[in-house]
Protein backbone atom coordinates (compact mmCIF):
# COMPACT_ATOMS: atom_id res chain seq x y z
CA UNK A 1 0.00 0.00 0.00
CA UNK A 2 2.72 2.54 0.87
CA UNK A 3 4.18 1.74 -2.37
CA UNK A 4 0.74 2.40 -4.46
CA UNK A 5 0.34 5.68 -2.23
CA UNK A 6 3.87 6.69 -3.45
CA UNK A 7 3.14 5.89 -6.87
CA UNK A 8 -0.02 8.35 -6.87
CA UNK A 9 1.34 11.05 -5.46
CA UNK A 10 4.40 11.09 -8.03
CA UNK A 11 2.08 10.44 -10.79
CA UNK A 12 -0.14 13.93 -9.55
CA UNK A 13 2.79 16.14 -9.39
CA UNK A 14 3.79 14.67 -12.19
CA UNK A 15 0.70 16.27 -13.99
CA UNK A 16 0.29 19.17 -12.00
CA UNK A 17 3.20 21.50 -13.97
CA UNK A 18 1.82 19.87 -17.20
CA UNK A 19 -2.01 21.47 -16.61
CA UNK A 20 -0.21 24.29 -15.50
CA UNK A 21 1.42 24.81 -18.93
CA UNK A 22 -1.62 24.09 -20.93
CA UNK A 23 -3.02 26.84 -18.89
CA UNK A 24 -0.52 28.95 -19.71
CA UNK A 25 -0.55 28.37 -23.25
CA UNK A 26 -4.00 29.25 -23.53
CA UNK A 27 -3.67 32.49 -22.75
CA UNK A 28 -0.35 33.60 -24.47
CA UNK A 29 -1.11 31.56 -27.28
CA UNK A 30 -3.94 33.97 -28.81
CA UNK A 31 -4.49 34.93 -32.51
CA UNK A 32 -7.08 37.66 -32.88
CA UNK A 33 -8.12 38.13 -36.15
CA UNK A 34 -10.87 40.42 -35.43
CA UNK A 35 -11.62 43.47 -32.85
CA UNK A 36 -14.72 45.83 -33.17
CA UNK A 37 -16.26 48.00 -31.15
CA UNK A 38 -20.29 48.12 -31.51
CA UNK A 39 -22.77 50.90 -29.77
CA UNK A 40 -26.49 50.47 -28.84
CA UNK A 41 -28.32 53.45 -27.94
CA UNK A 42 -32.19 52.49 -25.82
CA UNK A 43 -34.31 54.91 -27.56
CA UNK A 44 -37.34 54.45 -29.14
CA UNK A 45 -38.34 55.04 -32.88
CA UNK A 46 -41.81 53.79 -34.07
CA UNK A 47 -41.98 50.10 -35.21
CA UNK A 48 -41.53 50.95 -38.86
CA UNK A 49 -38.28 52.75 -38.16
CA UNK A 50 -35.26 50.98 -40.89
CA UNK A 51 -32.56 53.40 -39.16
CA UNK A 52 -30.56 53.40 -36.03
CA UNK A 53 -31.28 54.60 -32.77
CA UNK A 54 -30.01 57.60 -31.77
CA UNK A 55 -28.24 58.25 -28.06
CA UNK A 56 -29.79 61.75 -26.61
CA UNK A 57 -28.90 63.36 -23.39
CA UNK A 58 -29.55 60.93 -20.42
CA UNK A 59 -30.29 57.93 -22.67
CA UNK A 60 -27.90 55.10 -22.04
CA UNK A 61 -25.80 53.68 -24.16
CA UNK A 62 -23.78 49.81 -24.29
CA UNK A 63 -20.50 49.25 -25.83
CA UNK A 64 -19.65 45.57 -26.95
CA UNK A 65 -15.94 44.27 -27.72
CA UNK A 66 -16.85 42.10 -30.26
CA UNK A 67 -13.10 39.23 -30.07
CA UNK A 68 -12.81 36.62 -32.79
CA UNK A 69 -9.51 33.95 -32.29
CA UNK A 70 -8.31 31.57 -34.21
CA UNK A 71 -6.61 29.93 -31.39
CA UNK A 72 -6.80 30.44 -27.79
CA UNK A 73 -8.84 31.14 -25.12
CA UNK A 74 -9.93 34.59 -25.54
CA UNK A 75 -11.90 34.20 -21.93
CA UNK A 76 -9.14 35.23 -20.69
CA UNK A 77 -8.41 38.18 -21.73
CA UNK A 78 -8.70 41.41 -19.54
CA UNK A 79 -10.47 44.72 -20.44
CA UNK A 80 -10.10 47.88 -19.55
CA UNK A 81 -12.58 50.63 -20.44
CA UNK A 82 -12.27 54.69 -20.91
CA UNK A 83 -15.00 57.09 -21.03
CA UNK A 84 -13.57 60.54 -22.24
CA UNK A 85 -10.02 58.85 -21.25
CA UNK A 86 -11.58 58.66 -17.48
CA UNK A 87 -10.62 55.02 -16.44
CA UNK A 88 -13.69 52.83 -15.60
CA UNK A 89 -12.30 50.82 -12.60
CA UNK A 90 -15.82 49.12 -11.59
CA UNK A 91 -16.30 48.37 -15.28
CA UNK A 92 -13.15 46.75 -16.55
CA UNK A 93 -11.54 43.52 -15.79
CA UNK A 94 -11.53 39.93 -17.23
CA UNK A 95 -13.79 38.37 -19.39
CA UNK A 96 -15.86 42.59 -19.32
CA UNK A 97 -16.00 42.91 -22.80
CA UNK A 98 -19.05 45.32 -22.83
CA UNK A 99 -19.66 48.27 -21.02
CA UNK A 100 -22.43 50.65 -20.73
CA UNK A 101 -23.20 54.54 -19.75
CA UNK A 102 -25.91 56.95 -19.50
CA UNK A 103 -25.39 59.89 -21.89
CA UNK A 104 -24.06 63.60 -20.34
CA UNK A 105 -23.40 65.20 -23.77
CA UNK A 106 -25.83 67.93 -25.60
CA UNK A 107 -26.65 67.86 -28.55
CA UNK A 108 -24.43 67.84 -31.36
CA UNK A 109 -21.63 66.58 -28.70
CA UNK A 110 -20.36 63.12 -28.86
CA UNK A 111 -18.39 60.88 -26.30
CA UNK A 112 -15.30 59.23 -26.75
CA UNK A 113 -15.42 55.29 -25.97
CA UNK A 114 -11.70 53.39 -25.46
CA UNK A 115 -10.90 50.11 -24.57
CA UNK A 116 -7.40 48.15 -23.95
CA UNK A 117 -7.68 44.35 -24.45
CA UNK A 118 -4.66 42.34 -23.23
CA UNK A 119 -3.69 39.43 -21.38
CA UNK A 120 -1.61 38.95 -18.00
CA UNK A 121 1.77 39.52 -19.66
CA UNK A 122 0.66 41.66 -22.20
CA UNK A 123 1.68 40.00 -24.79
CA UNK A 124 -1.51 40.58 -26.40
CA UNK A 125 -2.32 44.19 -26.75
CA UNK A 126 -4.83 45.86 -28.49
CA UNK A 127 -6.85 49.05 -28.47
CA UNK A 128 -9.50 50.39 -29.80
CA UNK A 129 -11.54 53.98 -29.78
CA UNK A 130 -14.78 55.12 -31.10
CA UNK A 131 -16.37 58.56 -30.95
CA UNK A 132 -20.74 58.49 -30.30
CA UNK A 133 -22.63 61.18 -31.82
CA UNK A 134 -25.71 62.46 -29.47
CA UNK A 135 -28.64 64.18 -31.04
CA UNK A 136 -32.06 65.45 -29.60
CA UNK A 137 -35.39 63.75 -29.64
CA UNK A 138 -37.37 64.06 -32.88
CA UNK A 139 -41.13 64.37 -33.61
CA UNK A 140 -42.84 63.89 -36.93
CA UNK A 141 -46.34 65.18 -37.30
CA UNK A 142 -48.28 63.48 -40.34
CA UNK A 143 -51.45 64.51 -41.67
CA UNK A 144 -53.58 62.01 -41.82
CA UNK A 145 -55.86 62.93 -44.51
CA UNK A 146 -53.22 64.25 -47.37
CA UNK A 147 -50.32 62.12 -46.46
CA UNK A 148 -47.96 65.09 -45.76
CA UNK A 149 -45.88 65.03 -42.76
CA UNK A 150 -43.67 67.29 -40.70
CA UNK A 151 -40.43 67.52 -38.66
CA UNK A 152 -39.71 69.43 -35.64
CA UNK A 153 -36.06 69.48 -37.47
CA UNK A 154 -37.60 71.63 -40.85
CA UNK A 155 -37.78 75.86 -40.06
CA UNK A 156 -41.30 76.24 -40.80
CA UNK A 157 -44.50 73.92 -41.44
CA UNK A 158 -47.55 74.52 -42.67
CA UNK A 159 -50.85 72.92 -44.15
CA UNK A 160 -54.17 74.12 -46.04
CA UNK A 161 -57.41 72.69 -44.17
CA UNK A 162 -60.62 72.76 -46.72
CA UNK A 163 -63.13 70.88 -45.05
CA UNK A 164 -62.72 72.18 -41.31
CA UNK A 165 -61.29 68.82 -40.34
CA UNK A 166 -57.75 67.49 -39.83
CA UNK A 167 -56.38 64.38 -37.98
CA UNK A 168 -53.07 64.82 -37.10
CA UNK A 169 -50.80 61.73 -36.01
CA UNK A 170 -47.21 62.34 -34.16
CA UNK A 171 -44.52 59.59 -34.42
CA UNK A 172 -41.79 60.14 -31.79
CA UNK A 173 -37.81 59.66 -31.64
CA UNK A 174 -35.05 58.86 -29.54
CA UNK A 175 -36.62 59.43 -26.40
CA UNK A 176 -35.65 57.12 -23.43
CA UNK A 177 -38.99 54.92 -23.15
CA UNK A 178 -40.34 51.60 -23.65
CA UNK A 179 -43.86 52.78 -24.86
CA UNK A 180 -45.74 55.53 -26.34
CA UNK A 181 -47.77 56.09 -23.13
CA UNK A 182 -44.31 57.05 -21.05
CA UNK A 183 -44.51 60.37 -22.97
CA UNK A 184 -46.45 63.26 -22.14
CA UNK A 185 -48.05 65.21 -25.20
CA UNK A 186 -49.48 68.85 -25.43
CA UNK A 187 -52.05 69.98 -28.15
CA UNK A 188 -52.26 73.90 -28.22
CA UNK A 189 -54.42 75.63 -31.00
CA UNK A 190 -54.59 79.31 -31.33
CA UNK A 191 -55.47 80.49 -27.77
CA UNK A 192 -57.32 77.91 -27.03
CA UNK A 193 -56.89 75.88 -23.12
CA UNK A 194 -54.05 73.46 -24.74
CA UNK A 195 -54.90 69.40 -24.87
CA UNK A 196 -52.40 67.29 -22.24
CA UNK A 197 -52.69 63.36 -22.19
CA UNK A 198 -50.18 60.56 -21.75
CA UNK A 199 -52.92 58.27 -22.51
CA UNK A 200 -52.93 55.38 -25.63
CA UNK A 201 -54.20 57.80 -28.11
CA UNK A 202 -52.43 60.87 -26.94
CA UNK A 203 -50.90 61.21 -29.87
CA UNK A 204 -53.42 61.56 -32.44
CA UNK A 205 -55.57 64.46 -32.76
CA UNK A 206 -58.71 64.95 -34.55
CA UNK A 207 -59.52 68.87 -35.07
CA UNK A 208 -62.83 69.72 -36.18
CA UNK A 209 -63.41 73.57 -36.42
CA UNK A 210 -67.01 74.05 -36.26
CA UNK A 211 -67.22 77.97 -37.54
CA UNK A 212 -64.25 78.75 -39.63
CA UNK A 213 -65.72 82.29 -39.51
CA UNK A 214 -64.58 82.74 -36.14
CA UNK A 215 -60.49 82.22 -36.71
CA UNK A 216 -58.02 83.73 -38.39
CA UNK A 217 -57.14 82.93 -41.61
CA UNK A 218 -53.85 81.37 -40.35
CA UNK A 219 -53.76 79.80 -36.93
CA UNK A 220 -50.79 78.21 -35.38
CA UNK A 221 -50.90 74.21 -33.78
CA UNK A 222 -48.42 73.94 -30.85
CA UNK A 223 -47.01 70.32 -30.45
CA UNK A 224 -45.06 69.84 -27.49
CA UNK A 225 -43.76 65.96 -26.37
CA UNK A 226 -42.04 65.68 -23.26
CA UNK A 227 -40.63 62.40 -21.43
CA UNK A 228 -41.52 62.82 -17.55
CA UNK A 229 -38.51 60.64 -16.26
CA UNK A 230 -35.92 62.45 -18.22
CA UNK A 231 -36.76 66.69 -18.53
CA UNK A 232 -33.79 66.94 -20.47
CA UNK A 233 -35.75 65.01 -23.65
CA UNK A 234 -38.55 66.45 -24.91
CA UNK A 235 -39.28 67.74 -28.57
CA UNK A 236 -41.65 70.59 -29.98
CA UNK A 237 -43.53 71.38 -33.27
CA UNK A 238 -45.67 74.55 -34.81
CA UNK A 239 -47.75 73.74 -37.51
CA UNK A 240 -49.40 76.63 -39.23
CA UNK A 241 -52.99 76.01 -40.47
CA UNK A 242 -54.09 77.63 -43.48
CA UNK A 243 -57.78 77.66 -42.93
CA UNK A 244 -60.26 78.18 -46.49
Amino acid sequence: MKIKTIITITTIATLLPLIALAQLDATTNISINRFDLIWSADTYTPFDYQGRNLPTIGSKIIVDAVISASSGNIKSLKYSWFLEDIFQKSKSGYGKDSFYFYVQQRPGGYHTVRVQVFNDDRTIFEEKTIKIPVTEPEIVVYSLGNNSHFSNQANKNSIDVFNDKLSLIVKPYFFSINKLTDLTFKWTLGSQEPIISSDYDASVLDLTIANANKYEAESNLWIDVSNPQESRQKADQTIILQIH
